[in-house]
């Protein structure tokens, strides 16, 4: 079995920060919600308040789970130790196929706002839509091989002009807004609305990518709960003024039928400057949400591979760069093959969304553990939940997690099914990898409750 070496650069809470927030604020913020509206009615609304309430959980268990155990692919170290080395091992065998969904969502909804671009704008050439895809996908894939400090230099850059074209569409939005617009609030009933919630979780499920960074932040106890805190803030109020502006300024109805629902909308009420502002923040959006989602989820593949429960070539790291470049490529190179036959946004965005859900119920049974497992870690963490609000956000991490599980078996049995045919799947490459290790006299799951030594505090 082979030892990884660790990674040995670091970013702070500002380059964490923005991190997080160009992950939360991606393009998903301005193509969902049109679609969306057009399914929904105006309560799309009232479906990314509901959306909110896992959220809630999940940031609360991030600050606790990363002040008390803070390591890189976090999510993974606390499945596979407070819950058992199976359910380690099926967070990243389910984030992969989540994974190369959202990229594919991220790549086609920019590709969306290009075309938009393009058809208002008479003299940009028309630029093919896979070639827009790959354009954007490739050069992310070669930024993150190149290293975390790079992504958080590029990622202020671009979270800068998304703030600035988002405050472009909200303020001047405000005083055109139609209150006539928000009813009736679903017009379409109840199953559109639950198909919504799922889908708007998509964007929300950035904050908790800040526990995959773990070993690559400064001070990453003390500085989990800053980085969540401050993200938060300006991310919500930033998305959800998109949304109440959008909805309020046109009709359900002829929001559904655009393309490029925000920009379309800043194009026919405001200046052209504030909506050149937009262009430019919507695809930002769509680079930065490329950008973390390759930064996170590849830290989660390089922890697992650390434990060889996946193959151990996902944990290399480059000699000179210092990023897991291996992990990396597995998810950046998969999407560009089956973009040709990628299905739509709102799907790709539901099946991210499912994965992240299963990881929020399990890290919620995780949290749930932590005080029985690591009592001294919990005892001592900079960010300290009294127990019986540990015990109030686990159970409502779970429940939420498996009630909108629940809900979308009823709308979209065949993706759930997909889904939970991959997991079946997987516990077979499970049984076989244990099987292999202990041919060869280690025993991995013995592996995966221990934590490595760069893992220890002096807690312990």
């Amino acid at each position: 079995m082979t030892e990884h070496r660790l990674i040995n650069t670091e970013v702070g809470v500002l380059g964490a920060t923005v991190l997080i927030i160009g992950n939360v604020i991606g393009v998903s913020a301005f193509v969902l919600p049109g679609p969306l509206a057009g399914d929904v009615g105006p309560g799309v609304i009232f479906a990314l308040l509901l959306a909110l309430i896992p959220l809630l959980f999940g940031i609360l268990m991030s600050l606790q789970l990363g002040s008390a155990i803070p390591a890189a692919g976090g999510s993974y170290v606390y499945a596979s130790r407070l819950v058992g080395p199976f359910w380690g091992f099926l967070l990243p065998w389910i984030t992969i196929p989540g994974v190369w969904a959202g990229m594919l969502f991220i790549g086609f909804g920019f590709a969306e706002y290009a075309e938009f671009v393009s058809g208002t704008v008479g003299a940009v050439p028309e630029v093919p839509e896979l070639a827009l895809v790959y354009g954007l996908l490739i050069p992310f894939i070669v930024l993150n091989v190149l290293g975390i400090k790079m992504v958080a230099i590029i990622q202020f850059t671009m979270v800068s002009l998304i703030v600035v074209g988002m405050l472009a569409f909200i303020i001047p939005g405000a005083f055109v807004v139609d209150t006539a617009n928000y009813t009736p609030a679903f017009p379409e009933g109840a199953g559109a609305v639950i198909v919504a919630i799922v889908s708007l979780y998509f964007p929300l499920r950035g904050f908790r990518l800040v526990l995959e960074l773990g070993e690559e932040m400064k001070d990453p106890a003390k500085n989990i709960p800053r980085v969540l805190g401050l993200s938060a803030a300006i991310s919500l109020t930033l998305l959800v003024g998109l949304v109440v502006v959008l909805v309020g300024t046109t009709n359900w109805q002829a929001l559904g039928e655009m393309d490029a629902a925000v920009a379309q909308v800043s194009l026919d009420n405001f200046p052209a400057p504030l909506t050149g502002l937009v262009f430019v923040a919507a695809a930002m959006g769509a680079l930065t949400s490329i950008n973390m989602t390759y930064t996170a989820y590849s830290r989660l593949l390089m922890r697992a591979g650390r434990d060889n429960i996946i193959p151990g070539a996902l944990a290399r790291i480059h000699d000179r760069f210092e990023s897991p470049h291996v992990a990396v490529l597995v998810l950046g190179i998969p999407p560009l093959l089956i973009a040709p036959v990628s299905p739509g946004t709102v799907t790709l965005s539901v099946a991210l969304s499912l994965t992240i859900l299963f990881g929020l119920a399990v890290a919620g049974v995780a949290l749930w553990n932590l005080p029985a497992a690591f009592p001294q870690r919990y005892e001592y963490s900079l960010y300290k939940l009294p127990l019986w609000v540990l015990r109030f956000v686990a159970a409502g991490a779970v429940i939420s997690a498996g009630f909108l599980w629940i809900l979308v078996s009823t709308q979209l049995p065949v993706m759930v099914a997909v889904l939970a045919g991959w997991m079946v799947l997987g516990y077979g490459f499970y049984r076989t990898r244990l099987w292999w290790f202990s041919k060869r006299g280690v025993d991995l799951k013995a592996r995966m409750r221990r934590l490595h030594e760069n893992e220890q505090r002096t807690a312990d």
